[in-house]
C-alpha cells in the first residue's frame, strides 16, 4: 500500500532537505581547510627531517644516494653524526706535510729483525695464551679452515688492539672519523692545524691536489662502512675506530669487510668486535693473500706485510707467536690436536 503525504508533511520534507543542503555548503570550506591544515602539518615532518641533518652532511647524503644508499636508515645514521671534526684530515695532512716539506733528522734503518718495543714479552705471551683458551673454538676453527695457527692469529690481535683492550676513540667513532675526512676537501676545512705546518701558505697548490684525493678515499671507506652497518644492523655508537677509521679487534678498514669479513659464530652477523668473527676474518684475509699451513717463515712474513706494510709489524707478530708457542703449560688445542 502506498501512503500519500499530506501537504504539511511535504513541506516538512522540503524544509529538511533545504537545511541539509545548507549544512553541506557550510561543511565544504571546513573540510577544505582541514585538508589544507593536514598538508601544512605533514610538510614540516619532511622538512624537520632535512633540518635534523646538519648542512655539512647534506653533500655526503647526496653522494651516498647517488651510489644507491638512501632512505630512512641511511638518514638515521647521518643524523647520528656530530659536527664535522678537523682532526682526521688535519692529522693526515700534518703527517704528509712533514714528510714532504719539513727537514727530518736522519733516522737509522731498523734492524732486519726489529720488533715493536715492549710487545714481545713473556707477560704478553701469557695474555695471548689465556685469550686463546678463552676463545678456543674460534681459534681452532680458523686454524682448520685457513691454516693460520692460534698463536699467529692471537699475536696479530694483540699487536692491533691489545686483544680488544684498545679499540680507538669511542667519542670520535669510525663513522664520524671517515665522514669528517670525506667532507674535508680543502685547506680551509682544517684551519686549527695550520700552526703545525710552518710555511704551508707556499704549498697551497699541493694541498689543492692531495686533499681531494684523501677525501675521496675517505668517502669510499665511509660508503663501505654505511653498507656494513646496514647489512649487519650495527649502531653508530658501537663503532670505536682508529684515527683513520679502522674497526674491530682485527682493525679492518671498512672496504675490507665485504670481501674478507666472516661470520665466525654463525649468528648471521659479521661483528668484528666479537672474537669469533674477528679471528675468522683476519685468518680469511691472510689465507686469501697467500698464507698456507705449509708456508715458510719468510712467506708468512710477506703475507703479514699485506695486512700492514711494515717489516717491524710482521717481525713482531711472528716473534710474539713464537713466544706464545714456547710457553709452558697447556695451550689451547689446535685443530690438528698438536701443540
Amino acid at each position: 500500500m502506498v501512503h500519500k503525504l499530506t501537504h504539511g508533511q511535504e513541506g516538512a520534507l522540503r524544509r529538511g532537505a533545504f537545511l541539509f543542503f545548507l549544512f553541506l555548503l557550510m561543511c565544504l570550506p571546513a573540510c577544505a581547510a582541514q585538508k589544507e591544515d593536514s598538508a601544512v602539518h605533514r610538510a614540516p615532518v619532511r622538512q624537520t627531517d632535512n633540518v635534523r641533518l646538519a648542512p655539512e652532511w647534506q653533500d655526503l647524503r647526496a653522494r651516498l644516494a647517488a651510489d644507491g644508499l638512501a632512505g630512512p636508515e641511511v638518514d638515521a645514521l647521518l643524523t647520528s653524526l656530530g659536527p664535522r671534526t678537523e682532526s682526521p684530515m688535519g692529522r693526515k695532512m700534518v703527517e704528509l706535510y712533514k714528510k714532504n716539506f719539513l727537514p727530518r733528522p736522519p733516522s737509522k734503518k731498523p734492524a732486519r729483525d726489529a720488533v715493536y718495543k715492549g710487545v714481545v714479552t713473556t707477560a704478553n705471551a701469557r695474555l695471548c695464551r689465556d685469550y686463546i683458551r678463552e676463545h678456543e673454538k674460534a681459534f681452532e676453527t680458523a686454524h682448520k679452515r685457513y691454516g693460520v695457527p692460534p698463536s699467529v692469529a692471537c699475536a696479530l690481535l694483540f699487536v692491533e688492539t691489545r686483544l680488544g683492550r684498545y679499540l680507538g676513540d669511542v667519542q670520535e667513532n669510525a663513522l664520524q672519523t671517515l665522514a669528517s675526512m670525506a667532507e674535508s676537501r680543502t685547506l680551509a676545512s682544517i684551519p686549527s692545524w695550520y700552526g703545525r705546518m710552518p710555511g704551508f701558505e707556499a704549498h697551497e697548490a699541493w694541498f689543492a691536489q692531495i686533499m681531494p684525493k684523501r677525501a675521496d678515499w675517505a668517502y669510499r671507506e665511509t660508503r663501505a662502512l654505511v653498507r656494513y652497518m646496514l647489512d649487519n644492523d650495527i649502531r653508530p655508537d658501537m663503532l670505536p675506530g682508529s684515527i683513520y677509521g679502522a674497526i674491530g679487534l682485527c682493525q679492518f678498514m671498512p672496504s675490507n669487510i665485504r670481501p674478507y669479513g666472516m661470520d665466525g659464530n654463525g649468528d648471521g652477523v659479521i661483528n668484528l668486535y666479537v672474537a669469533d668473527d674477528a679471528v675468522a676474518s683476519l685468518a680469511n684475509y691472510l689465507a686469501r693473500h697467500g698464507w698456507k699451513a705449509t708456508s715458510s717463515k719468510s712467506a708468512r712474513h710477506r703475507v703479514l706485510m699485506r695486512y700492514n706494510k711494515s717489516t717491524v709489524y710482521a717481525n713482531t707478530i711472528l716473534a710474539l707467536a713464537d713466544r706464545i708457542d714456547r710457553l709452558g703449560g697447556k695451550p689451547a688445542r689446535t685443530a690438528a690436536g698438536s701443540r
